[in-house]
């Protein structure tokens, strides 16, 4: 489940048709920390009190769903946009500076993400190495989500005019 978050076949789509595409940070939506945190506050009152069983079988509960939606709930905070036309590269809500793609040495990479078993898509400078990374999968990506994954580097490569290397995943 994505909020305000697309699916990697929908940026490759976007990426092949359109003039930008906004490449997401995913995070997880905080809902579920509010939850789990509730549910723990209610176990933790509840705890050595005389107070009906039920009671801590719904903290119980609700600890599960919000460790559920943590881990599916997610959304878009902030990320890159990526201008085809101007062959630019821009954080919308995060750090760094806006780079163009004029002079030579830019590529795109697949390379192992930030997190256990994902993977990435880094903006490389032959004299600077990583310079931003453009997405990051999150955990379990196989199968056809990883030959999304290439898909999206390649029509990003292809578009921007620039070389893709690293291994094809």
């Amino acid at each position: 489940m994505r909020l305000g978050a697309p699916s990697l076949q929908q940026l490759v789509r976007q990426a092949r048709d359109e003039p930008q595409v906004f490449l997401p940070h995913v995070v997880p939506h905080p809902a579920g920390t509010w939850i789990g945190l509730g549910s723990v506050a209610l176990g933790a009152w509840a705890h050595g009190r005389d107070v009906s069983p039920m009671v801590q079988w719904i903290a119980l509960a609700g600890l599960l769903v919000g460790m559920w939606l943590y881990a599916r709930l997610k959304r878009a905070e902030a990320g890159w946009q990526v201008d085809f036309a101007a062959r630019s590269i821009a954080p919308r809500g995060l750090p760094g500076e806006p780079v163009s793609l004029d002079d030579s040495g830019w590529s795109l990479a697949c390379a192992p993400g930030e997190r256990r078993s994902s993977v990435a898509i880094d903006l490389r400078h032959a004299d600077r190495g990583r310079v931003a990374r453009l997405y990051d999968s999150g955990p379990r990506l196989r199968g056809t989500k990883m030959t999304h994954l290439n898909e999206l580097a390649d029509v990003l490569a292809e578009r921007l005019r620039i070389a893709r290397s690293g291994p094809r995943l």
